[in-house]
């Protein structure tokens, strides 16, 4: 049994998509981080304004932007990984065209074959 173009990129679509989500899950909990510590720093701040103390807002800006880079770095390659999958479709579906094409010249072929001419 031969594997066709088509079934290797399916495959390798399934492979991509499965990816996808697990960074668009990696990327929903870094987002969950950057605005829990947005959320901590403003609370440090308002506590400083007032007296009180809710945390040094110094140590919390540097796990902050650390936090941000890192979504955005995950962003950027979510995007490349994407990029990817418009590629595969495309691979995809050129792979089918030409298969279709073949299927139909084969079967062209045979009924030629079946119905010889006089």
């Amino acid at each position: 049994m031969e594997v066709r173009d088509t079934h290797r990129l399916g495959a390798r679509m399934l492979a991509i998509n499965i990816r996808l989500a697990e960074l668009d899950h990696e990327l929903q909990r870094t987002q969950v981080r950057v605005h829990h510590l947005e959320a901590q720093l403003e609370d440090a701040r308002l506590a400083r304004m007032v007296g009180e103390d809710a945390g040094n807002p110094e140590e919390i800006v540097p796990e902050l932007e650390q936090s941000r880079d890192k979504l955005e770095n995950q962003r950027s390659f979510i995007s490349g990984v994407r990029a990817n999958l418009r590629q595969a479709r495309a691979d995809y579906m050129m792979a089918r065209v030409a298969e279709r094409r073949e299927e139909r010249r084969l079967e062209a072929e045979r009924a030629a074959e079946d119905d010889p001419v006089e």
